[in-house]
This record gives structure tokens, C-alpha cells and sequence, in this order.
């Protein structure tokens, strides 16, 4: 079964989502980026879920700056999901492959577009 890490500091939308796609994955959850980091590099998801607005100084661009400049997990795509609408080019320039508004996104399209990403 693929592996998604989803990096998301909101538990309510994390067991949304944990809920949502364990079905189709076998689901990964933190809260800030450093756990996430951490996670990233010792489970090596097969997809990440990124939130660009995390607590604990470290940002989802941080996050992903660091994804891109590690040989060992830079290939593993980024599906940033945000509120924040107007960063998505910032974000596909760092190297995001997907950027989804949550206020615009229902749950069942980003199960969708997982799907879609990790070919399942």
C-alpha cells in the first residue's frame, strides 16, 4: 500500500482526511514542519500533503525547500493544500506538483487527485 504523509497542524483535519484516504493509503500524519521533516525522511511517503502555514517556525516553503535539496526525498511529488490562494506560484516553483485551495478543495477531490498522483 503507498504511504502519504500529510503535514497539516489542524488534528480535526487530519483525522478528516486520515479517514478519507485510508482506504486507498496508508495514511501519515504531523503537525509541524520539523516532525514532518523528520517523517519525511524516515518513512519516505510516496506523496506528501503540505500546508504552507504551520507552527514552530518552519513554513510548508521551508519544507519544501529542504524536500528538493535532500537527493534521498527530493523526488517524492508535493501536493501543497492551503488557504492561502495566492501562493501557488511561489509553491510549483519550489517544486510542488499539485496546489489545492481547502476553503475551494471538498475532501473527496483531494482523495481524487491522490489517487490520480500515486496512480491507485
Amino acid at each position: 500500500m503507498k504511504k502519504v504523509l500529510m503535514i497539516e497542524d489542524d488534528q480535526a483535519l487530519q483525522d478528516v482526511y486520515k479517514l478519507a484516504l485510508s482506504d486507498v493509503v496508508e495514511y501519515n500524519g504531523a503537525k509541524d514542519g520539523k516532525e514532518g521533516l523528520e517523517k519525511i525522511r524516515s518513512i519516505k511517503p510516496d506523496l506528501i500533503i503540505l500546508d504552507i502555514m504551520l507552527p514552530g517556525g518552519m513554513n510548508g516553503f521551508d519544507i519544501l525547500e529542504e524536500i528538493k535539496k535532500d537527493p534521498a526525498v527530493m523526488s517524492i511529488p508535493v501536493l501543497v493544500l492551503t488557504n492561502l490562494d495566492t501562493e501557488e506560484k511561489v509553491a510549483r516553483e519550489i517544486g510542488a506538483v499539485e496546489y489545492l485551495v481547502k476553503a475551494n478543495t471538498p475532501i473527496e477531490k483531494v482523495v481524487d487527485k491522490v489517487s490520480s498522483l500515486l496512480k491507485i
